[in-house]
């Protein structure tokens, strides 16, 4: 471990190097395609839910190789919050200095075989994660659902942890091909599942409206099923069941909940609605900030 002090912009940035490996590929589930190194940057405000955040990258980094970049941001203007006392801003930095103290202890005690950066810096939370994400070209952002409107001006996606992960489902068995996933992303950040059925009725006329409903009742089944599994394991879920083009669907939904990531199984040779969708969003990744897990067919 390597300690070094440089400057951004005129303010103390302190840069912690712990030398050995890189991150998460939040498109599809493989394992750092093509050599690339993802990078991923995690807010940490010494919260419980930041320390939940900051154990997440960690294990991302670990499972898929890359770079961790963990940020504390000093607010300037929490001292406010402490009364007007002379020693205000002294109190604030003290119980900061503390702050970047833990997220240094997380990564050594859960981190030390990877390659883990931890910078600070002050000024408004939001704005300094959005601009160090930008300059550093980070590749997903995770943040402690207090920060979720940085989505908002995000230059990558941006994972809420703890948050929901969100599963979209159609009339067929396809939630067998992620659950395993979805559970394991769910037990290590935390989240809540929200598991959205969703009914492609365009694809229906009006003349096939017993066919429509057919497909209705099998989604509400297949459902509770993949609702069952998830309870077997302890994990929380919330069902919600739509009826339109699966991609608006997703992204409404998406945006209602503080999402970790959504996770939809990769079309085989036959594309899905649920496959297109998952497409869909990700060709328009300069409008959507939440991460999109594809799981291979096996």
């Amino acid at each position: 471990m390597q300690l070094f002090y440089c400057s951004m912009e005129d303010k103390l940035l302190i840069l912690m190097v712990i030398f050995i490996g890189m991150a998460h590929a939040n498109i599809h589930d493989n394992k750092n395609s093509g050599g690339y190194k993802m990078k991923i940057l995690v807010n940490y405000d010494g919260s419980l839910n930041s320390q939940t955040a900051l154990k997440y990258g960690i294990r991302k980094v670990r499972e898929a190789g890359g770079s961790l970049f963990a940020i504390h941001v000093f607010n300037v203007n929490m001292f406010i919050d402490y009364g007007a006392g002379p020693n205000a801003e002294e109190m604030a930095r003290k119980e900061s200095s503390g702050y970047v103290e833990n997220a240094r202890r997380i990564i050594s005690e859960s981190g030390s075989e990877i390659d883990a950066r931890l910078f600070t810096t002050e000024g408004n939370p939001n704005e300094e994660i959005v601009k160090f994400a930008r300059d550093e070209k980070i590749d997903l952002i995770i943040v402690p659902p207090r920060y979720k409107t940085i989505v908002k001006n995000a230059p990558c996606p941006v994972s809420v942890i703890p948050g929901n992960i969100l599963l979209p489902l159609d009339n067929s068995d396809s939630y067998l091909k992620v659950f395993d996933r979805a559970k394991s992303e769910a037990t290590a950040a935390a989240s809540k599942v929200v598991l959205l059925g969703i009914v492609p009725v365009h694809l229906y006329s009006k003349g096939e409206k017993k066919e429509l409903d057919r497909i209705k009742k099998e989604t509400e089944t297949a459902l509770k099923k993949v609702k069952k599994l998830f309870a077997n394991e302890g994990i929380e879920t919330k069902e919600i069941m739509r009826s339109g083009y699966p991609d608006e669907e997703i992204i409404k939904i998406a945006e209602e909940y503080p999402v970790t990531m959504i996770i939809v199984p990769e079309s085989g040779d036959t594309p899905s609605e649920l496959g297109k969708a998952a497409q869909i969003i990700i060709d328009d990744s300069e409008k959507f900030r939440q991460p999109v897990l594809l799981v291979a067919q096996e």
